[in-house]
């Protein structure tokens, strides 16, 4: 295989994996939803300002997250295995943020419905 197809390929599997791997971005995006959906019933926000914001963070709080991750591996890491480990260390912990984030809003959501359930 090429250098130029492995790279593709490379990119690729990096592109997929960064779609599935939750990231303390993601947890931020939920919040600053679920805040932002209360003032647009609220009537605080209109429906173009919430979908416009919501549409910001979508697409803009992962790459920010990724291009921080590989910030700070090439600005701390000095050896290609330093750099390895780095990114590896980031990239768990925003796992394990994610994860739990992800974990609390679902718990929010069935506890929230079991209360409504109950009235």
């Amino acid at each position: 295989m090429e250098h130029h197809s492995k790279l593709l390929l490379a990119t690729g599997v990096g592109l997929v994996l960064s779609d599935i791997i939750p990231t303390p971005a993601d947890a931020l995006y939920f919040n600053l939803q679920q805040k932002w959906k209360a003032e647009l019933e609220d009537g605080k926000i209109t429906p173009n300002q919430y979908w416009t914001k919501d549409a910001a963070a979508y697409y803009g709080l992962n790459p920010i997250w990724w291009l921080g991750v590989l910030g700070a591996t090439f600005l701390i890491g000095k050896t290609d295995k330093q750099r390895m480990g780095v990114f590896v260390t980031l990239l768990a912990g925003g796992v394990v943020i994610g994860v739990i984030s992800k974990n609390i809003k679902k718990d929010n959501l069935r506890y929230n419905n079991m209360e409504s359930d109950k009235i």
